[in-house]
This record gives structure tokens, C-alpha cells and sequence, in this order.
């Protein structure tokens, strides 16, 4: 059990506990909201526009104001709250000052603590807010610890480790490893083993699962390993009310992984998270370091790809992007109260300016995420959350990354891999990215190079991990480069990823077997004789000197030149690529969201619609379409492109229906010569129509591969003669 006096230490308690009850008890007293009235020192004074930054300490929150004081309310909202005029956002805020450019609060409500609180300021007269929401965002005054975490030189990692005596034989420097939310926190016993208290209520902690972590965070740090967790939340098939973390909009049914959103969404679910990280930072935080010490927290996984691996349900990016910003921001507040240099990471996938699937409701691009959450932040209060990124080449079945020909030196790269891995650092060193004048820190926690089967699929796969640690190891915003895995795991889709292949029989399917020739690569990698042990990769990967790996040191532009500019989403009324999923598609033999060169010699986003092989067969994919009114001087075009990307025996016959009737077709026979089309559906405006993509394969579907690229229905302004 915790040392009761250490515990009241890292909460900030103190033996004026009691005078801060009696202290809170009065402004209890006072009126819900106070009016702040200050004198004009000039005779145009400028306006309040909002807070400026809140910062902590253990008995008072001090909120700075920006402007001159008018007369104005300060709110106090819960993180799930958004309307300050509400009765029910205001019912325990009572505050008496008449400083001009700071306020001072009590930071108890009772037993409630205001640190996980936001405060609007608002017109007393209006009722308007000024400015946005804001945070707690200054920790410097809370008695955290602030012993320095250990952070090996050496960046070397592996992911789902086996064997700690293998671990020490590598040199591994940094693991990182999942903690299940529903696995630690027990809301099902009466009395459980062990609780932690939020705001006067106890939640039960499931000490059998801690236990399990506690030997393994131990042993890696006394053998010189950095751990970081990563928390997930494992959500059932069905709705459980017991459950306070299930998020409102997760979709139980449909999340493929049964992994969801943390639900900071209602008062419950925002105590258990808190419970949860506040438990993990305060024992594995503990100067004494008897479980081991974490230095960072990772929330959630791939945040991309959320449909998949952070449930959200559909929604829409900004919207996804606000609500993950208030889970992250919930970790970095429960963490850094007991430790001033453990950090938080957004996690995300190797998607940059495109997107895991079709769906904008299940996937949402890099660059725009890592802009949203950074825009949200900011307003809120800046924090120094980081990043975990996982470059994994383009395709997760070929481990070649420098061949990747969507990963490009530019910000409009469609991914970012280990080919163009200093884009991410980068985009993160521009100035409205910076904390605190700093960049944000990265971290690669997840990513593998697949062993290809046949007798030189060793020497690729060790070959792509020398590139990629040497290329790592030049880019100094990175930490660690997590390689996944230690060992293959027969159920991981056919892909080989271990420095060991596993046993192929026994009921463990992580059991090692070998060592892969990338385990002595790996071994050597951070050590003076790392050339000597990469010369075999050079030849592979296609250099004669090691510089030629280096990062590049030129600058990053915003458009490489290699992707098509996108469509004015202003001008967009339904863009076929996002809505495939809604097509109704018959007979064809693949219908995905692909690349392809246009006439301009630009990449662009494709439908990929190979026809039946059945002679006179065709393959139809048909979107229902709601078309808006024309405005005057404008009128309505489906604009798309045609292409083979491969040599067809016979051709493909391309063609557009509306309501069933042939509007367009052409022939098309030569490979990678593609046309631009538009057609005018002008006459169709406020209707419902069915627009169908119908390909034909005439009589040979043998490498058919027909792409539309970037089909979409846009309005344009209507061509005058002159």
C-alpha cells in the first residue's frame, strides 16, 4: 500500500486542509458568478478578450486575463460542458476579487478539485463569451516531482517484448506496452483490493491486473529500459450502463477491435479516467521507484484510422479532433500534478494527407488532425502534449520503404514513412506548432519491416531496418524508434516482423524459434561497429555511402510537386472517392481507393473498379446523389479522369449513366494514358439522381485495372463567350 504521508505529499495536501474547507465554504455562500468592476485608467480602455493562462497551485487557481477588465463573469464548465449560461455550469463557482488582470480562486469545490475545470469569461451585460474556454495550463505550482526520467542515448527499441535476458543481449533501450482502461479499474466489486480516491469518491483499482506491470516496468528500468504505456479502452459488442467509459458515440456494434474513445463525456466516466491515470503516474512516478518508473503515456492508438482503433463512432474530423484534445489534455493534467517530466502522446498511423479508407466519418488525414488538435489546444490553454508515430512502410507486406511512391518530401505527402520521415519533424518545428517556443517531442512506438518469404527475405528485412534506424538516428526531434516486434506472432495477418520467427505449433502464438538475421543488425546498430554490420545493406538498399541516407537537409515544401492540388472544398457537392462506401456495386471483381498519374503527370486519388471476367458482363457502381438548386451563374459537373494501369489485352470501355440512360463512354486500350472529362449535369440541379460507373471489359478482363480519378460533382462558375 502507499505511504499514507508520501501520498498527501504528491496531492498537494497539506495541515491547512481544514482552513481550505472552511475557506471554500464561504464563497459557497457567496453569489454564483461575481461581477468584476474595474476602473478606466484611460478614457477609451481597452476591452477584456478573454484568459490568458490558469495556473495551479495546491490551494488556489490564479487566472489571468488579457485587455483591461470590464465588468464579467468568470463560468466554470466541466470538460464535458459547453454552454456557459447554464444553471448547471455555474452552480458551485463563487468568487470575490477586484483585481484588474487576475482572478484567484479557490481550487476546491468542497471535495471537488477545479484542476480538470474550464472557465469562460463572459459579458456580465450580454452574456457573450470573451474568448475561448480555457484550462489550467500552468503546473509550476503544484509540489510535483521532478527527478529526471531516464532517456538512453541510444534509441533503440522493440514493442510486445518476450525475454528480458534477450532484451539486455540486444541492447534494447525502450519498450513500450498496452494497458487495457476496463482491465485496471474494477466498477464491478463492492469492496475491491485497492481504490483511489477523485473528488471524495473512491474507484476501485483491479490489483491483480497492476500487478502484472509492476515486475515488468521494474526489471526493464533496472536493466536501462525507458517504458512508456499505452492506453487503450477495450468496449464490449453491446451497451453496458455499468460501464463509465464506454464514449456516447462509440459504435459497440460496428468497432471492429472492440477498442473505443474514452468517454470524459459525463461526470463518471471523467472520474474513472482520472482515477486511472492518476493511479498509473503516482506509482510508476514514485521517487523510491519500488514499481518502476513510466516516462510516458501514450492515449489511444492511431488516431487516423479511429473507426478502427479509438471508436469515435462517425464523425467528423474537427469534431473528433475537439474530443480527443479534452482526453489528452485530461492525461497530461492527472500525470504531470505528480511528475513535472512525464509526457503525453497523441498516437497516429503513417496516413499524412490521406486517409485509412474512404469514409471522412472513419478516418480523418495526419496533417489535418495534428492542425486541429494543435488549433484546439492552443485555444484552451497550451500543453506539451507530443507525438507517437508509427512510419510503417506504404505497403505493411514489403518492408523496401524507399520505394514507396506515395511518401515524398513535401507537406503534401500522402504518408509519411521511413523513406520521408523528416517531414514529420518539420511540419512539428513550424511556428504555430511550437509549445512553449519549443517543438513538439516524437517518439516511432510502433512500426515493423516484414520478413518476405523466399531466401533473400532476411537480408531485405535486415537492410530496411538499417536504413531506418541510421536515418532515426539523424533526425534529433525523434526519441525512439520502437521496432515491432520481439517475436513473430502467428496471428498477425501473415506479416513476419520479429528479430525471431516463432514456434508454429503450442497454444502461445509468440512462442521464439530463431533469430532472423536482423537480430544481430539490430544488436550492433547503436554501437562502433554499426558499419561493419550494415555494409551488407548498402548494395540493397541501393547507396554506396551511408550519407546518401542521411535526412534531407534541404527544406520541406507544401507542394513536392508529385500530388495533385486538391479540389476548393468550397466548390465540392459530393466527392465519390469519400462516399464509396455508399455505392451500390455489382460484378466487379475490385472496387477500392487507389493512386494514378493524370494528363498533368500528377498522383491522384483513384476509384478502382476492375470489370467482371465474364464475357458481356459489366461492372456497375451506382451512388444515390442529392444535387442543390444552381445558383445563378453557376452550373453542376461531374469532373473525372480515365486511366489503365496496366497493359490491357483488349481495353476497357469506361462510361457514366444518369438514371440508368448512357450520359458518357469512350474506349480506352493503351495503359497509363490518362483523359480529363467533365460532364454537365447542369439539368439535373435539385434533383435526386442515380449516377452510375460503369466499366466493361469487352471480351478479355485479364489486367483490366480501370481507375477514375478523383471523380467529383463541383460547381463552377457558368462559361461566358468572350
Amino acid at each position: 500500500m502507499r505511504n499514507a504521508k508520501r501520498r498527501n505529499a504528491a496531492r498537494g495536501r497539506s495541515a491547512g486542509a481544514g482552513a481550505k474547507s472552511c475557506w471554500a465554504a464561504i464563497h459557497w455562500l457567496v453569489e454564483v458568478c461575481l461581477l468584476t468592476t474595474v476602473w478606466a485608467c484611460r478614457a477609451e480602455a481597452e476591452q477584456v478578450t478573454g484568459i490568458a493562462s490558469i495556473q495551479a497551485f495546491p490551494q488556489k487557481l490564479v487566472v489571468n486575463l488579457t485587455g483591461s477588465a470590464k465588468p464579467a463573469r468568470l463560468v466554470e464548465l466541466r470538460p464535458y460542458q459547453t454552454d456557459p449560461s447554464a444553471q448547471s455550469a455555474r452552480s458551485d463557482l463563487s468568487v470575490s476579487t477586484t483585481s484588474q488582470r487576475r482572478l484567484d480562486l479557490p481550487r476546491f469545490a468542497g471535495q471537488r478539485d477545479r484542476l480538470y475545470s474550464k472557465f469562460q469569461l463572459v459579458d456580465a451585460a450580454t452574456e457573450h463569451p470573451l474568448g475561448a474556454p480555457h484550462y489550467v495550463d500552468d503546473l509550476s505550482g503544484l509540489p510535483a516531482w521532478k527527478f529526471d526520467m531516464p532517456w538512453p542515448k541510444s534509441k533503440k527499441g522493440v514493442t510486445c517484448p518476450v525475454d528480458l535476458d534477450d532484451l539486455k543481449a540486444l541492447g534494447v533501450k525502450y519498450v513500450d506496452t498496452n494497458v487495457i482502461l476496463n482491465g485496471l479499474l474494477d466498477w464491478r466489486s463492492e469492496n475491491p483490493a485497492e481504490s483511489w480516491e477523485v473528488d471524495g469518491q473512491k474507484v476501485g483499482i483491479n490489483l491483480d491486473y497492476v500487478r502484472q506491470f509492476d515486475p515488468q516496468i521494474k526489471q526493464m528500468n533496472d536493466a536501462g529500459i525507458n517504458v512508456t504505456l499505452i492506453i487503450l479502452n477495450g468496449v464490449p459488442t453491446a451497451p453496458d450502463p455499468a460501464n463509465p467509459l464506454i464514449h456516447p458515440r462509440t459504435d459497440l456494434a460496428g468497432a471492429p477491435n472492440h477498442l473505443g474513445a474514452i468517454n470524459v463525456n459525463d461526470e463518471r466516466g471523467l472520474r474513472y479516467f482520472r482515477a486511472a491515470m492518476e493511479y498509473l503516474a503516482h506509482r510508476y512516478s514514485d521517487p523510491d521507484g519500488a514499481h518502476g518508473w513510466v516516462s510516458g503515456y501514450i492515449i489511444g492508438n492511431e488516431l487516423q484510422a479511429h473507426w478502427v482503433w479509438h471508436n469515435t463512432g462517425l464523425i467528423a474530423a474537427d469534431d473528433l479532433a475537439r474530443d480527443y484534445a479534452t482526453q489528452l489534455r485530461i492525461a497530461w493534467l492527472a500525470v504531470r500534478r505528480y511528475h513535472s517530466k512525464v509526457r503525453v502522446y497523441a498516437s497516429m498511423d503513417h496516413h499524412w494527407t490521406a486517409r485509412f479508407g474512404s469514409d471522412p466519418l472513419k478516418s480523418v488525414r495526419g496533417d489535418k488532425l495534428l492542425e486541429q488538435l494543435n488549433a484546439v489546444t492552443k485555444a484552451e490553454g497550451d500543453f506539451p502534449w507530443n507525438v507517437a508515430f508509427h512510419p510503417y512502410p506504404e505497403h505493411l507486406g514489403n518492408p523496401k520503404f524507399w520505394e514507396d511512391k506515395t511518401a515524398v518530401l513535401g507537406f503534401d505527402t500522402q504518408r509519411i514513412t521511413f523513406k520521408n520521415l523528416e517531414v514529420l519533424p518539420a511540419f512539428l518545428h513550424q511556428e504555430p506548432f511550437l509549445c512553449y517556443g519549443q517543438p513538439r517531442r516524437i517518439i516511432l512506438s510502433e512500426q515493423g519491416l516484414h520478413c518476405p518469404d523466399g531466401p533473400d527475405g532476411e537480408e531485405i528485412q535486415a537492410a530496411a531496418y538499417a536504413r531506418a534506424y541510421y536515418k532515426v538516428s539523424h533526425l534529433p526531434d525523434i526519441d525512439a524508434f520502437i521496432l515491432h516486434r520481439h517475436v513473430d506472432h502467428r496471428d498477425e495477418g501473415g506479416l513476419h516482423l520479429g528479430l525471431w520467427t516463432c514456434k508454429q505449433d503450442g497454444p502461445n502464438p509468440g512462442v521464439p524459434d530463431r533469430k532472423r538475421l536482423i537480430w544481430d543488425v539490430f544488436r550492433l546498430a547503436d554501437t562502433d561497429q554499426w558499419e561493419q554490420a550494415f555494409a551488407f545493406a548498402k548494395p540493397i538498399i541501393g547507396i554506396k555511402d551511408w550519407n546518401e541516407a542521411l535526412p534531407s537537409a534541404g527544406p520541406i515544401l507544401a507542394d513536392s510537386g508529385v500530388f495533385a492540388a486538391p479540389l476548393d472544398p468550397r466548390s465540392v457537392v459530393y466527392d465519390l472517392i469519400d462516399n464509396m462506401g455508399k455505392a451500390q456495386v455489382t460484378t466487379c471483381l475490385d472496387w477500392r481507393v487507389s493512386t494514378a498519374k493524370g494528363a498533368d503527370g500528377r498522383l491522384y486519388p483513384t476509384l478502382f473498379q476492375h470489370p467482371p471476367a465474364k464475357d458481356g458482363t459489366l461492372g456497375t457502381a451506382t451512388f444515390a446523389l442529392e444535387l442543390p438548386k444552381l445558383p445563378a451563374g453557376r452550373r453542376l459537373e461531374l469532373q473525372f479522369g480515365t486511366v489503365l494501369t496496366a497493359p490491357s489485352s483488349d481495353g476497357v470501355e469506361f462510361a457514366v449513366l444518369v438514371d440508368g440512360k448512357e450520359a458518357w463512354a469512350e474506349k480506352q486500350t493503351a495503359a497509363e494514358q490518362p483523359t480529363a472529362h467533365t460532364l454537365d449535369l447542369s439539368a439535373n440541379a435539385g434533383q435526386t439522381i442515380q449516377l452510375t460507373l460503369r466499366v466493361d471489359s469487352l471480351k478479355d478482363a485479364g489486367n483490366d485495372w480501370a481507375n477514375w480519378l478523383r471523380p467529383a460533382v463541383v460547381l463552377t462558375e457558368t462559361k461566358t463567350a468572350g
